[in-house]
């Protein structure tokens, strides 16, 4: 029986597994990563679709939902019997940058599943009537989501960063749904489902067979012609430092974020910056987390994290507190803020955050999925090298006189920009 628990060891390099990458004849990359034991496959669709590139609010995300609500020679029912008959599942995502289609399939019916993906992602028929229900359902739904404290609080922060007009800043009303038409949601699709704003990932039991498969599948993705790479958008319009108060009458609590605009994965001081927001409030035992929830008790859980979009990012800190304490709250954060500038991580504390980090970077990349995924990130900030393995190498040398300088930069308490909602 242990007294003690054992060492901590850490491997010299993160051991990562290279996608092997094919340029189709439409121009579309295809990246595939051959890995796990089990007969299966995941396959991604990422395409520059995200609701930063639509002309109408909520355009994007109508868009994706109904594509497998009819699409080609299937109706909407018909695509989710497709789905349940051959074991596989399909799944939408959307952001401010991109929107993804992702299926899982066992390996021995992907040529199946590929040839119901490929109705859904280039031939969808948007169903005035699926268009409709789709429309009342989610309008009634984020009316529900405006009632809660920290629905608001988190769609007001990048509002007050970069402007609501921005792209990164903007968000919609209810009532916004009842102006969708159907041929906003075809232009849109006709836009941005394109080979030229679209790259694959596949993961799993991948050999030369199925890479055919999907490479034929993915050839059909039309080219727009004369397409030009879309534009970054422009830069942040809101001055830094402001302090918002909204009152949400009848609410019992009150919920707050603060944040900055930083920047992507790209930069220079990102893996910095990551680390110090773990520090700060990205795990259990962070300062957040010990000052504000076990000493204080004000909250239950307050968190501190880096948001990445593909050209840009911001810090959010987000809490949900008793309104009577909330000004005693953001004073904290404050404090804890100034601490990260003024003095060094102590060397026990900066051991337990990289070592905590590093566990969260290995099981990132453990497994086909997890692989997909950090590859999918990757490939959507334009990195030419695998960030997973970036972060660890910075994270092992990095000093903590290294991480206050950063902190001098980023994390000074007059940079934040505040929002309470209660």
């Amino acid at each position: 029986m242990r007294n003690f628990p054992p060492p901590v060891r850490l491997p010299e390099a993160l051991p990562c597994v290279r996608p092997a990458a094919v340029r189709l004849s439409n121009g579309a990359l295809l990246h595939t990563v051959c890995a796990g034991v089990q007969e299966v496959v995941r396959v991604s669709l990422v395409f520059e679709a995200g609701s930063r590139f639509q002309r109408h609010a909520l355009e994007a995300g109508a868009t994706l939902a109904l594509l497998s609500e009819g699409a080609g020679r299937f109706s909407g029912a018909q695509v989710a019997e497709n789905f349940d008959f051959l074991g596989s599942s399909y799944e939408q995502h959307l952001d401010k940058d991109f929107a993804m289609l992702t299926v899982y399939s066992l390996t021995r019916q992907l040529q199946k599943t590929l040839d119901t993906l490929s109705e859904i992602a280039l031939h969808p028929t948007f169903p005035d009537a699926a268009l409709r229900t789709y429309c009342a359902k989610r309008a009634q739904q984020l009316r529900i989501s405006k009632e809660r404290v920290a629905y608001v609080a988190r769609e007001q922060l990048p509002a007050l960063l970069y402007g609501r007009s921005h792209p990164y800043g903007a968000y919609a009303e209810p009532e916004q749904y009842a102006e969708l038409t159907r041929e906003w949601l075809q232009r849109f699709h006709a836009a941005c489902f394109t080979a030229n704003r679209c790259f694959a990932v596949a993961t799993g039991k991948v050999g030369e067979r199925e890479q055919k498969m999907m490479a034929d599948f993915f050839e059909h993705i039309p080219c727009a012609p004369g397409a030009t790479p879309p534009p970054p958008p422009p830069p942040a319009g809101e001055p830094p430092g402001k302090s918002v108060a909204i009152e949400k009458r009848g609410a019992l609590q009150s919920a707050l974020r603060v944040g900055r605009v930083m920047f992507g994965k790209s930069h220079p001081d990102f893996a910095a910056a990551h680390l110090l927001t773990v520090a700060l409030g990205g795990y259990f035992g962070s300062r957040l987390m010990q000052n504000i929830r076990e000493s204080k008790g004000y909250t239950y859980g307050i968190f501190a994290s880096l948001i990445t979009c593909r050209h840009t990012g911001y810090l959010s800190i987000g809490a949900e507190v008793g309104t009577a304490v909330c000004r005693a709250t953001l004073a904290e954060i404050s404090r804890e803020l100034q601490r990260l500038c003024d003095e060094p991580i102590p060397d026990d504390e900066l051991k337990l955050v990289k070592n905590h980090l590093c566990g969260e970077i290995m099981r990132s990349t453990d497994g086909p999925w997890a692989l997909a995924e950090s590859l999918i990130e990757d490939l959507q900030n334009g990195l030419t090298k695998s960030y997973a393995e970036t972060l660890f190498d910075a994270i092992k040398s990095i000093s903590a006189d290294q991480l206050q300088q950063v902190a001098q930069k980023y994390f000074q308490p007059q940079s934040m920009t505040s929002v309470t909602v209660g």
